[in-house]
């Protein structure tokens, strides 16, 4: 024996009801997918105490190839004091992940390079 067929009212609140989840689900996706392309992620790779007072940082940014961002690099001592900090820009790249290496000046001898944080200085498009 068949279902009864719903009122044709009721319908219309069905067709609605699935119009407006789908609607939201693709709202949803695509500001999720959006936001998770706005992130930069960076983390220091190498480094090494060329003497008392350098330090080579090389570490890697992951973010969008048009973005530019302003990286905070800092050098610490064995006890993780700051013993130097350098501010460098990474600019548009063709790839969304980037290498460099760079010289951070110290007061004494450094331990140990550390990424601070990287921020996204321009306007998503």
């Amino acid at each position: 024996m068949a279902a009864p067929r719903p009122a044709s009212g009721n319908r219309r609140w069905w067709v609605l009801g699935i119009a407006f989840t789908v609607a939201f689900l693709v709202f949803a996706s695509w500001r999720v997918l959006s936001v998770a392309d706005e992130k930069v992620h960076a983390k220091a790779v190498a480094w090494e105490a060329l003497d008392e007072r350098t330090l080579n940082l090389t570490f890697t940014v992951n973010k969008a190839p048009d973005a530019t961002v302003v990286c905070t690099l800092q050098a610490q001592d064995f006890k993780k004091n700051v013993v130097g900090t350098l501010r460098t820009t990474v600019g548009p790249t063709p790839e969304r992940t980037t290498s460099r290496t760079v010289t951070i000046r110290t007061t004494t001898l450094a331990f140990a390079g550390i990424v601070h944080d990287c921020i996204r200085v321009d306007a998503a498009p």
